[in-house]
């Protein structure tokens, strides 16, 4: 046993004392032809190339390969003959380490088994005119120059580290800009084929087949874990379904190349389940990522994208892209869309043979279910074309509780309490939001046993059913019913032009609006006096997220022109009742334009034209009216006795009258005191005056026995100035059954008053037979005339005085008229 081991140990030491001295006899070999190595190598290269290729130094590493033996070159650059003019070496490499066959050294011939690039630059450029430095490849006469002394390198692995791969051709507008910090490839042939695998880790800087749309892939990390087969026969190279990543997300690729054809054509499948697609969406150019730059949604989905095209300028494959998701939330400009479930699909080509353009592409969605802000949605098919400006087309349909858009629309003018609102709609309009394509939008939205309240304006409404026609640009308002806690309103209208205004210019917006009733409370709209309110949401609705259009309703409504036409059996405003009213009405953002209304009043009729300006607490008016065979009493009744001494009781007659008015109204509908200007001309007939207490004052002073406790008179006519808390009588005559009276003064109607009265004793009784009115005039002055004043006290009572103009006397002689 001892000799066997003793026989062995020798033996293994001699073989490792050769082997020792084979390495350091190959290592002094190689540095000993060092020269005729590196020629024998620039030899090789030179028989493919056609250009300048310089090489700074060779060195040997036995250790590395054993027992083969790498050659490492140092600084290795290859140039084009035109490589002053734009700078781009071919190759531009720190270290190249070339493996060959340890037999081949001492045959004197290298046969280059695996080569090492390391730290450096692959840059194929081509310029504007074609020029392309890949001309170095080529051959100077055009075919392979033949060398008995050296043999083609079958070279059976390639291996790169930190090497950036370049294809910039500025003729064709590609630009393919990958950082290789790692890629190890093999190499395996058979009479058929070539397999291909590498293990890489790459920085995509650019991919771009077409510079002025940007790259695919821009700044991302890949791993490419390839197996790639090309058939020799067929000149077919097919990529067998296999994972990369991007990213770190897995993605499954598939595709064919078949380059026995020219232009070669190619097919490629990309799968990525599970991905974001904001994520994705990077993985684009601008031209389409910008496009999904208003979308976001929140869960992954799963996604498959076809190519199909051929390697030539110019040509864009064909795009066919399908995904699908669950229980997603989407986000848009519109709001959130939660409960998300729905397909999809990309296609760049819409029409055969139109070309693979932005023009010529469209997504669709399918199936969309979907919440937005608590409203279900339901969508059959959702369809945007023409990429480059982008236009939706969809058929939306929901029912709902109209509490749902509550949360909708959070600051919104529109609270609901009740009901439920069903909707069929088309809508077309543009996707990108400085896009001012009109929008079309045609269906129906109907709203049943709906309950709201109006904020701006703090009105409570119930009971209400309506149906909203969209008919393109258009808006038809039929069939509405409301009901408030008095009035019932029945109403249609219509908007024109409102999907092209409602974003751009809302001022510009005009409601042409219908409205009829039974009867009508204007005691529950006295908020239109005043400045519409901006609706105060709750915390819970401050926290609801609103879309775009919802937020937009707001400034519509406060922005908007409404026309009205109203026909009301009648209308109830504090004291006041009128019958069959018409009228016509303007609501701007500031004013209420009032317009040719028409009412019967108080046995007679009323029509009036005139405009409230809002401001607030306080609002100017301006009012024409004429008055037709009114009943006085009724008139002050209505309008609580105008604010004089006179009440409706003291009074009796039909009056016509031509007013015209100027004032101010608070917001609570009542009118601001001491605000009236303007003119009343009227004409009283058959009127009468009844208790009047300053008559009776009169009666008592001087006349006990003529009962003025009621007097009548046929016609009475004036034109009074108003002015503010003054009424200007000019001369008058009240001629009537008991007492004749001359009036003309200034009534006060918180004071100031000063009226002078000139009272003929003559009895009217003695000239009623007289026709004549001019005759009866000049009688009725016959004899004594008293002179009175009716002044207001300190104290605010009116009281009546002896006097004449300004003078105030008490049983003077000069106060007494005789004559005849």
């Amino acid at each position: 046993m001892r000799k066997w081991l003793r026989i062995t140990l020798i033996t293994s030491g001699v073989l490792i004392t050769l082997l020792l001295l084979l390495i350091l006899g190959m290592t002094w070999y190689i540095h000993a032809n060092k020269a005729t190595f590196l020629k024998q190598i620039t030899g090789q290269l030179n028989d493919r190339l056609n250009g300048t290729i310089t090489i700074e130094d060779m060195e040997p590493s036995v250790w590395k390969s054993f027992p083969n033996v790498s050659i490492g070159l140092k600084k290795v650059v290859l140039q084009d003959s035109l490589w002053q003019q734009h700078h781009h070496a071919l190759l531009d490499v720190n270290y190249i380490f070339v493996r060959v066959n340890t037999l081949s050294l001492l045959r004197k011939h290298v046969a280059i088994n695996e080569i090492t690039l390391q730290d450096g630059k692959i840059y194929l450029y081509t310029d504007t005119t074609g020029y392309s430095n890949t001309y170095v490849l080529q051959n100077p006469n055009g075919e392979k120059k033949k060398n008995t002394a050296s043999k083609d390198a079958n070279i059976e692995q390639l291996t790169l580290r930190n090497v950036s791969f370049i294809i910039d051709n500025q003729q064709k507008f590609k630009l393919f800009y990958l950082d290789i910090s790692r890629l190890d490839g093999k190499m395996k042939s058979t009479d058929s084929t070539i397999q291909f695998t590498m293990l890489s880790d790459i920085l995509s800087k650019s991919f771009a087949f077409n510079t002025n749309k940007g790259s695919y892939l821009k700044d991302k990390k890949m791993q490419l874990n390839l197996s790639v087969i090309f058939n020799k026969h067929t000149k077919i190279l097919t990529v067998p379904s296999q994972e990369i990543r991007i990213d770190e997300h897995p993605v499954q690729i598939a595709g064919q190349f078949g380059f026995g054809e020219k232009p070669p054509p190619f097919q490629l499948k990309i799968n990525a389940n599970q991905v974001l697609l904001q994520d994705a969406a990077t993985w684009l150019p601008p031209n389409i990522s910008t496009k999904l730059s208003n979308i976001t949604l929140t869960k992954p989905l799963d996604a498959e994208a076809n190519l199909n095209g051929h390697m030539k300028f110019r040509d864009t494959p064909k795009v066919v892209i399908n995904w699908k998701t669950t229980n997603n939330v989407l986000v848009t400009t519109m709001g959130e869309w939660t409960n998300c479930n729905f397909t999809g699909r990309f296609n760049n080509e819409v029409l055969p043979g139109q070309g693979h353009t932005d023009e010529n592409s469209a997504v669709n969605i399918f199936q969309l279910n979907a919440t937005l802000a608590g409203i279900p949605i339901k969508v059959d098919t959702i369809r945007v074309v023409n990429l480059k400006q982008p236009l939706l087309r969809g058929h939306f349909r929901s029912d709902f509780p109209l509490t749902a858009l509550n949360d909708a629309a959070a600051d919104g003018p529109i609270l609901f309490k009740s009901g439920n609102a069903s909707a069929d709609l088309f809508y077309t309009g543009p996707v990108l939001k400085d896009d001012n394509t009109p929008s079309s939008l045609q269906g129906v939205v109907a709203i049943k046993q709906g309950a709201f309240t109006y904020g701006p304006r703090n009105l409570s409404f119930h009971n209400t059913n309506a149906t909203l026609r969209f008919t393109g640009q258009d808006l038809q308002l039929e069939n509405i019913q409301v009901q408030t806690e008095k009035s019932s309103l029945q109403m249609d209208g219509a908007i024109k032009n409102l999907m092209n205004l409602y974003f751009t210019t809302p001022e510009k917006i005009e409601l042409i609006w219908n409205i009829r009733s039974q009867l009508v409370d204007l005691n529950e709209f006295k908020s239109f006096l005043g400045v519409r309110q901006k609706s105060k949401p709750t915390k819970s609705q401050q926290r609801a997220k609103m879309g775009r259009v919802s937020r937009q309703l707001d400034v519509v409504l406060a922005s908007s022109n409404v026309k009205m036409n109203v026909q009301l059996d009648k209308i109830i405003y504090q004291r006041f009742a009128a019958q069959n009213v018409k009228a016509g009405l303007e609501l701007t953002n500031e004013d209420i334009l009032l317009k040719q209304i028409a009412l019967q009043h108080a046995g007679g009729s009323i029509q009036m034209a005139g405009i409230v300006r809002q401001q607030g607490n306080n609002n100017n008016f301006k009012m024409d009216a004429t008055v037709s065979n009114v009943q006085i009493s009724q008139l002050f009744y209505a309008f609580n006795n105008f604010g004089t001494g006179l009440r409706s009781d003291n009074l009796k007659g039909n009056v016509s009258a031509k007013v015209n008015l100027k004032g101010n109204i608070l917001d609570n509908g009542t009118l601001a005191k001491n605000s009236l200007y303007g003119t009343i001309n009227f004409n009283l007939k058959n009127g009468a005056l009844i208790n009047f207490g300053p008559l009776a004052d009169i009666g008592n002073f001087a006349f006990r026995k003529r009962h003025l406790d009621s007097i009548m008179f046929e016609n009475l006519s004036n034109t009074f100035q108003v002015a503010g808390n003054k009424i200007m009588i000019p001369p008058m005559q009240i001629a009537s059954s008991a007492i004749n009276i001359d009036v003309n003064g200034v009534y006060g109607i918180d004071g100031g008053t000063d009226i002078n009265l000139a009272i003929p004793l003559r009895n009217p009784a003695k000239d009623a037979d007289i026709t004549d009115k001019e005759e009866k005039r000049r009688r009725s002055r016959r004899g004594i005339v008293i002179h009175l004043r009716a002044v207001s006290e300190k104290d605010g009572k009116v009281k009546i005085k002896l006097g004449k103009g300004d003078k105030e006397v008490t049983g003077s002689a000069t106060d007494i008229d005789t004559g005849y």
